[in-house]
């Protein structure tokens, strides 16, 4: 007597037909994941990249400015989303910083530097 499994070799070839479809589903959600995530990147708004006009008109230095992008994405964008620098006014800005200023374990000099960046941008 045949198992089924024989039996099914015996109508539809070899047992590779099942991989081609399990691939072949993996697949089609890879294509999906990076469709979507292709989409979700277009759709988010991009934080500015300070130049040297914003950092003369602010009269900061514009390495600092770049320092403050750098740890803002970093140390902020590493647990949530990250806000547009015109979201917020000054005060609400200097609050949340200070809030989360030991969360994030950010240093005064570094708080300072992503507060800079932040309100140069706006």
């Amino acid at each position: 007597m045949k198992s089924v499994w024989q039996a099914h070799r015996q109508t539809r070839g070899t047992h590779g037909f099942f991989r081609r479809g399990v691939r072949m589903n993996v697949e089609k959600m890879k294509k999906w994941y990076f469709i979507g995530l292709a989409v979700m990147l277009a759709c988010s708004p991009a934080l500015y990249i300070p130049t040297q006009e914003v950092a003369k008109r602010k009269n900061l230095n514009i390495n600092s400015l770049n320092e403050g992008r750098r740890l803002y994405t970093g140390h902020c964008g590493s647990c949530h989303r990250l806000h547009l620098p015109g979201e917020f006014g000054e005060q609400a800005w200097r609050s949340y910083t200070n809030s989360m200023q030991p969360r994030a374990k950010v240093t005064d000099e570094e708080k300072r530097l992503i507060l800079d960046y932040i309100l140069a941008g706006k």
